[in-house]
């Protein structure tokens, strides 16, 4: 399991075959400051987060290596985020722009889905099953 603690500033992972050991933080030190949420693409192995000092959604291996910046432009307050392994899209919500966007995981071909109707919008999930 992977959590994101923002007043730490840190993303941290929990082995859950091992019960009551402690958890310990990812390599990631790279564009985290108040990490909110976090995903796991289990395709490729990565990690992402998003951060609402920073106002960003990012990108990197677990172990801290290739960190990417995956939206910048126009976030505000990054608070949701859901991967899509299987058709390699990133969703996520913004808050300060009461917005759901989406991207491919590596940004490319970034957009707004939803932009009315919709006021700060917090938490977002995917049903890959149903898609």
């Amino acid at each position: 399991m992977i959590i994101a603690e923002a007043n730490v500033g840190k993303l941290y992972k929990v082995p859950l075959e091992e019960p009551e050991t402690p958890c310990s933080p990812l390599g990631i030190n790279t564009n985290v400051s108040r990490p909110v949420a976090v995903e796991y693409d289990p395709v490729e192995r990565q990690i992402y987060w998003t951060d609402v000092a920073l106002k960003l959604v990012a990108r990197a291996f677990p172990n801290g290596s290739s960190v990417e910046v995956i939206a910048h432009n126009n976030v505000e307050t990054p608070d949701g985020l859901a991967v899509d392994y299987v058709g390699r899209n990133l969703y996520w919500t913004d808050q300060g722009t009461s917005k759901i966007e989406v991207a491919r995981l590596d940004g490319s071909f970034r957009r707004s889905l939803i932009v009315t109707s919709i006021e700060y919008p917090r938490a977002i999930i995917l049903d890959i099953e149903e898609r």
